[in-house]
């Protein structure tokens, strides 16, 4: 129960908590299931860039600190262009009429400049300055607007304007969720959970560190993009300057200082940053990195606190997984059963974490009966909390990135699917050309717990027929996926298809 620090970290305090936070202390503040994992990327991206800020005014250090723990500036908020792309109302109404230039741009600037209510939002003479000054037609205007708008995630969501991204490709395309009503920044998508995300990666080794700050600062300060040209035409730059002390924010609280999932988790988002690839390509591969390692991180605390191997350390979390096919098997009966397994152990994770917490946040009460009616009042608000944000949190993200699935079955289990595979295939690959089947599958044991031709667990009923056949049924899907060679020597080769001559 080491992690367990109470007594140095006041959550109640310091997070304005309302009831003892267990949950809190064992896994984080906090998770909750309105974040994606592209929302989680979102939210770390603002958090990067907000630390890129405080290191070019020598506020921290460096931008993976594990000591790094205060936000010195706000999250960026370009207004001004998500009004463009997603409040402009009026844009296709204008395009289609037959007025002359003149007169479009004199509707599109009325309604710039009085329909849009606010301070933050309604546009000045300067912003309307600088639309006239980077378009030379109305119609070059519009094409840009539709090009940035055709980058946004989840395009036919029905979120408010504030609430809506494109895809992260620079910095000009970083900003934060907001609530355009009270003119705060809003906690629904942006929960917390992608600064435990970002204090996963500070808690890596130091050569990973800033390996990561390296990547990471290369991908804000790049100028020659095409992109981020478009953004600055429409839009003046927003300035950034850091906040009063007494405004700063904390970042979220995340209990384990070391783990091992810390490591991998780095290790991949420097092997995919590291990639000759598409921004596009590397956001959705670094999307599903923070989803499968957020998933294990929650389930590897569960280990932590309730599974340990013979030499004292907690055991991993495994996932048993079925390439998919329409049959039952042993494979997909063991897989629904790890799941249930994994949700109780984090259910007895958090009994066995109460009792030490709950001395430590209620030493004010003497009676022992006063004490025993307050514990369990505050046990049921926290398996109550637990239920809600922690126990399906990992199925959240599992289920986004192609990881879990109910197809055929009632029950979630494990599964392989193309886009999941694709990702696994180009991190584990990196900049090789090609690993040879079995050698891939044995990474993806010994590197994330990812079982296809073997059982984990030596008393298991997994029939070993079932497991060569789900090999065979990956090595099927990799060649479909155009990632899998056959060699006349027998020999089956996971390729890069992102390498030419792969072989």
């Amino acid at each position: 129960m080491d992690n367990l620090n109470a007594n140095t970290v006041d959550l109640k305090k310091t997070y304005g908590i309302k009831n003892i936070p267990f949950v809190e202390h064992v896994w984080g503040h906090r998770f909750r299931p309105e974040q994606t994992p592209m929302l989680l990327l979102f939210e770390l991206m603002c958090i990067i860039e907000n630390q890129y800020q405080a290191k070019q005014h020598e506020f921290i250090k460096n931008i993976f600190a594990p000591e790094n723990d205060i936000l010195y500036f706000r999250h960026r908020r370009n207004f001004k262009l998500r009004i463009l792309l997603y409040q402009n109302e009026i844009l296709e109404t204008i395009h289609r009429s037959t007025a002359p230039d003149k007169e479009k741009w004199q509707r599109q600037f009325d309604f710039l400049m009085g329909d849009i209510k606010g301070d933050n939002f309604s546009f000045k003479e300067a912003d309307i300055d600088h639309i006239k000054n980077n378009f030379k037609s109305f119609e070059n205007f519009y094409n840009v607007i539709k090009i940035l708008g055709s980058l946004t995630f989840d395009p036919l969501s029905n979120k408010r304007w504030s609430s809506k991204f494109i895809y992260p490709i620079n910095r000009e395309y970083i900003w934060c969720d907001y609530n355009n009503v009270d003119n705060s920044e809003d906690r629904r998508f942006f929960s917390r959970g992608g600064e435990l995300v970002y204090l996963m990666l500070c808690r890596a080794p130091n050569e990973l560190r800033l390996e990561l700050e390296r990547l990471f600062t290369e991908w804000l300060e790049e100028k020659d993009d095409s992109y981020s040209t478009l953004a600055k035409s429409l839009a003046i730059s927003e300035k950034r300057y850091p906040l009063e002390e007494t405004n700063r924010k904390n970042l979220g609280y995340l209990p384990p200082h070391e783990m091992n999932c810390f490591t991998t988790f780095a290790e991949d988002i420097v092997r995919t940053l590291n990639l000759n690839l598409e921004k596009l390509d590397k956001i959705k591969i670094m999307s599903d990195l923070v989803g499968f390692h957020t998933g294990n991180y929650i389930y590897s605390v569960g280990e932590m606190y309730t599974n340990m191997s013979n030499n004292g350390s907690p055991k991993c979390p495994t996932y048993i997984a079925e390439v998919l096919t329409k049959t039952s098997n042993s494979i997909r009966k063991a897989s629904i059963q790890s799941i249930s397994t994994q949700r109780n152990r984090l259910k007895r994770s958090l009994t066995n974490c109460i009792p030490n917490l709950f001395d430590q946040y209620a030493l004010d009460i003497e009676e022992e009966s006063d004490r025993k009616v307050f514990l369990e009042e505050q046990r049921g608000e926290a398996e109550d909390y637990l239920g809600k944000n922690i126990l399906g949190y990992p199925h959240i993200c599992f289920r986004h990135i192609g990881f879990v699935s109910r197809k055929n079955t009632r029950s979630f289990r494990y599964v392989v699917t193309e886009d999941f595979l694709h990702s696994l295939v180009i991190t584990l690959l990196g900049s090789e050309k090609r690993l040879e089947f079995r050698k891939f599958m044995k990474a993806l044991r010994e590197r994330y717990n990812i079982f296809i031709d073997q059982s984990p667990f030596e008393d298991s009923e997994i029939l070993q027929s079932d497991l060569n056949r789900n090999a065979k049924n990956l090595s099927v899907l990799l060649y479909q996926m155009g990632m899998l060679r056959h060699l006349s020597d027998a020999c089956s080769y996971v390729v890069n298809p992102y390498l030419e001559d792969t072989l």
